[in-house]
């Protein structure tokens, strides 16, 4: 396997909105296939997800995400205070390693994140 490919289900989102409950969260899918229809099983690794400028190597982000169902590679990312980065449009990264495994997404994902309101 060369990469994964991933859906975030938000792509829009306040940089100020946060939940102290978990109740705001950035959730997504890790499938196997550039199509997006086979799941990918996500049993065993350690999630992070990075945002990037277009054109940089700086991460902005870089946060542990949480796996909600390994076997149909669903995660999400809980949004705390002061967790997003200034308001702007970021390429999204995910990044799943476990012993001897590394890989990223190979689709091009962005988040728009907004300036509060």
């Amino acid at each position: 396997m060369l990469g994964v490919y991933v859906t975030l289900d938000q792509s829009i989102i306040y940089n100020n909105n946060y939940s102290s409950d978990s109740s705001l969260k950035l959730t997504g899918t890790v499938f196997s296939d550039a199509g997006k229809t086979s799941a990918f099983n996500i049993t065993g690794y350690t999630i992070s997800l990075g945002l990037y400028k277009d054109g940089s190597l700086a991460d902005y982000f870089n946060q542990a995400c949480t796996i909600t169902v390994a076997a149909s590679g669903t995660f999400y990312l809980s949004i705390t205070s002061d967790t997003l980065p200034i308001s702007g449009i970021y390429l999204a990264r995910l990044q799943l390693s476990k012993s001897g495994t590394q890989v990223s997404n190979l689709n091009r994902m962005e988040l728009l994140i907004k300036k509060g309101p």
